[in-house]
């Protein structure tokens, strides 16, 4: 039978859910009965260019022209069956035209060099994945197992639907250097790793897992903007650093989520000693030189926010304050500057902006009576009707306040004060030690009366100009050195 005859025909098989392209082509070529990978491809694509890739699409622009009908458009093909989208919402909106122009034609190698792959910690290739269970549950519904899209995406090692391990096939791998069509059958699958050690590490490979799809979800409608990427991660950083015991403490926790993950392809290159957990996230949180990996990404996401959807809210947030008015605003009604809006409660949606005002002496005294019940700041304000900001002047009034000895006022305070100091660095980027006392003297004086052991370790870091522009997160991700290299360009 000659190929025009077989066009002719309804030959095409149809999309299974969640499907892969390259799944699609593999049951196509044993629906079709060939015996040779190329003539299947010859099948496929008018112009035949050597071969297809299972993970990033190639030659879509070429596919015969009954494909479109049965298949759908090569955009379809990439949006719905393959893990490139993935890859769009760190990029730039200008770099999206050229990933698609390169699925289109034969060159697989230039969406690898475009995306930083080639050169990155995270590889450049994806091995096919498939689960046992899936595996079983397939046959009986569509007659065959096939791979699930799911399952690829990099940084997916446990399987959405039921959890199990996701196995890796050893055909199409980079080293036998020979392309065939193969569906997921236990003769190509690697053997069955060890047994999870714990249950820590399912809940973070699951929680990753779940970023990554949901990321994949967002692929064709968000782009993120490196610049607000990373002054949300400072602002959840710089919150997470004020309320909690101390910051070597928050950079160990880093430190211990990555290493839950570091075992597993393709994130080895994760951070998994406290120095290098501190240098990966000072490399998030500077000036951004290019568009990092997808996981890298997520996984300070995931560690931070717990899921992809808070961080969405809290980036949707800050970008909505740096949108130009509509109208002309009156002086009363200008939003908060993008530093202050970094600290405030306003940007994290806790409350609406409050205004300092005096106290009288009744209120007084009830703010101090909540004090002495370890009553946070913002509990305070939500339940008397004041601003943050008050209660910290009345904090920082001195000898006029009684000296309220219970702990949790005295950690609320430290808190409190420190928040005032790194609220002061980020609003004055490569000032001294000098000029930020200039600003709040008051506040400087509590700290050194208070808290100087830690003030003078800010104070030092302040001298050796780390809160300038070549470092961006400020001053309390910054006593330590180290750095976490990556191409710009990824």
């Amino acid at each position: 039978m000659n190929r025009s005859t077989v066009q002719s025909q309804d030959v095409f098989v149809r999309w299974f859910e969640d499907e892969t392209f390259y799944s699609l082509c593999c049951r196509q070529h044993k629906f079709l009965g060939n015996m040779k990978t190329s003539d299947t491809l010859n099948w496929l694509f008018s112009r035949h260019q050597g071969t297809i890739t299972h993970d990033f699409p190639r030659n879509l622009g070429t596919l015969t022209s009954q494909a479109p009908s049965a298949w759908g458009d090569s955009t379809s093909i990439i949006r719905g069956h393959t893990i490139l989208p993935l890859f769009f919402p760190f990029q730039s909106d200008q770099q999206i035209p050229e990933l698609v122009q390169s699925a289109e034609t034969a060159q697989s190698g230039a969406i690898k060099y475009h995306l930083g792959l080639l050169s990155g910690r995270f590889g450049a290739e994806h091995p096919l994945k498939a689960c046992t269970a899936c595996m079983v549950t397939d046959p009986a519904i569509h007659g065959v197992a096939y791979w699930h899209l799911s399952h690829q995406y990099p940084g997916v090692a446990l399987c959405p639907i039921h959890g199990l391990v996701l196995r890796e096939s050893t055909a199409n791998s980079q080293w036998p250097g020979r392309f065939r069509f193969a569906l997921p059958s236990e003769d190509i699958l690697a053997p069955e790793t060890a047994t999870m050690s714990s249950a820590a590490i399912h809940d973070a490979l699951q929680r990753l897992g779940k970023g990554v799809l949901d990321l994949a979800s967002y692929a064709m409608s968000r782009r993120f903007n490196p610049m607000i990427v990373r002054s949300v991660y400072q602002n959840a950083l710089t919150r997470l650093w004020i309320t909690g015991p101390d910051r070597m403490h928050i950079v160990t926790s880093f430190s211990e989520y990555a290493s839950l993950l570091q075992t597993y392809a393709p994130l080895n290159s994760l951070p998994t000693t406290t120095q290098s957990a501190d240098a990966f996230l000072k490399h998030l949180t500077r000036n951004p030189r290019g568009h990092y990996h997808p996981l890298k990404h997520l996984t300070l996401i995931t560690w931070l926010f717990g899921r992809l959807e808070s961080f969405i809210e809290a980036y949707d947030r800050l970008e909505g304050l740096l949108q130009p008015p509509a109208r002309p605003i009156t002086q009363q009604e200008a939003p908060l500057t993008v530093t202050a809006a970094i600290m405030s409660n306003e940007l994290s949606g806790e409350k609406a902006f409050r205004k300092p005002e005096n106290l009288k002496l009744e209120t007084r005294n009830a703010v101090l009576e909540r004090l002495k019940n370890g009553d946070c700041a913002d509990s305070i304000s939500d339940k008397l009707g004041i601003s943050v900001c008050t209660i910290n002047r009345l904090l920082c009034s001195g000898p006029t306040v009684p000296k309220l000895g219970t702990e949790p006022l005295q950690q609320m305070a430290l808190r409190e004060h420190r928040s005032k100091w790194h609220d002061t660095v980020l609003a004055h980027p490569g000032a001294n030690a000098k000029s930020i006392r200039l600003e709040i003297p008051s506040i400087y004086a509590w700290l050194y009366r208070n808290d100087r052991v830690w003030l003078l370790a800010q104070t030092r870091d302040l001298r050796k100009g780390r809160c300038g522009k070549s470092s961006s997160m400020g001053p309390q991700l910054s006593t330590t050195s180290g750095h976490w290299p990556e191409q710009s360009s990824h």
